[in-house]
């Protein structure tokens, strides 16, 4: 191919081969690119949380009453985190259904039939199945995780309603109950906590030694938006209420899910916090995730 018939005819022509490869370079661009650049990408971040401390009665380790904010941190986008951008955003389906269930609990569904997932390929999805009849609303859950073979078990994090508030007794569908894998994924809302001090990383799948109990286990988030092409800010925040002594948390994580028997759930982002948390009973543990999507345009 003869790259200089594409030069722009009407400019000096340029005259050395560095100029001649420039000018290519830039006439493709404007070309391919109507005049953007075509290293423009989807970028996000650079995203923070900050975590205040305010103390109870107790007195065992601050004042009663009193406020130690522990700052902010920069937080580290995993692998996976990735991955569940990009199946959110692009919808990622999942073909093969699996329904109706062979069983159904709080924490898992057992299907039926041959699905053909993949271990672990429905962390992150989000499943809807009605409880009885037509005319009750049905329930929602987030996937933590999966097994594979002819009859998959399907860990999940409870039921939900459409309000969003985690179903009792009673809220749970039936065992043998069709259900659907919606297209996509579920949203990242919930922070889990760890007293782990290993460095984040993009490899990270899960949080190390992460908090169960004692009111600082993996707890669903408060989501805030002002609507607006100019605002590209959203914000998670949890206050943990601590039920007993917990020493140096160090460690937060955003995932997809709540916590289950074995964690679960993508995470998909994670932080040392800006300082190690103590906390005794009675104490709370505030923390805001910041996250900065691009910029319109």
């Amino acid at each position: 191919m003869n790259f200089l018939r594409i030069l722009s005819r009407d400019r000096e022509q340029p005259k050395s081969q560095a100029e001649v490869l420039k000018r290519i370079d830039d006439d493709v661009t404007s070309m391919v690119t109507r005049g953007r650049f075509m290293g423009e990408k989807l970028a996000f971040g650079p995203n923070f949380v900050h975590a205040y401390i305010m103390r109870g009665e107790s007195g065992k380790v601050g004042a009663p009453g009193s406020v130690e904010d522990l700052g902010w941190s920069h937080n580290v986008k995993t692998n996976n985190g990735m991955d569940w951008l990009h199946h959110s955003m692009g919808g990622l389906v999942q073909t093969a259904m699996g329904s109706p269930a062979t069983a159904v609990s709080a924490t898992s569904i057992t299907t039926t039939g041959t699905p053909g997932w993949a271990s672990n390929a429905l962390a992150g999805c989000r499943i809807v199945a009605p409880i009885t009849g037509i005319t009750t609303a049905p329930v929602y859950t987030n996937a933590l995780a999966n097994t594979t073979g002819a009859t998959p078990t399907i860990a999940i994090d409870g039921w939900w309603t459409g309000t969003d508030v985690l179903t009792s007794s009673g809220g749970t569908p039936a065992a043998t109950n069709a259900f659907m894998i919606l297209p996509g994924q579920g949203p990242a809302r919930f922070i889990g906590l760890t007293t782990n001090t290993g460095a984040p990383a993009v490899t990270d799948t899960a949080l190390t030694g992460e908090i169960t109990a004692n009111g600082l286990q993996r707890a669903a988030c408060t989501f805030a938006h002002t609507t607006g092409g100019a605002n590209y800010v959203y914000t998670l925040v949890k206050t943990f209420s601590s039920t007993g002594d917990h020493a140096n948390v160090h460690k937060a994580g955003n995932f997809t899910g709540g916590y289950g028997a074995a964690g679960g759930g993508v995470l998909v982002a994670d932080t040392n916090l800006n300082a190690d948390a103590t906390l005794a009973n009675g104490d709370s543990l505030a923390v805001t995730w910041t996250w900065t999507l691009p910029a319109p345009g």
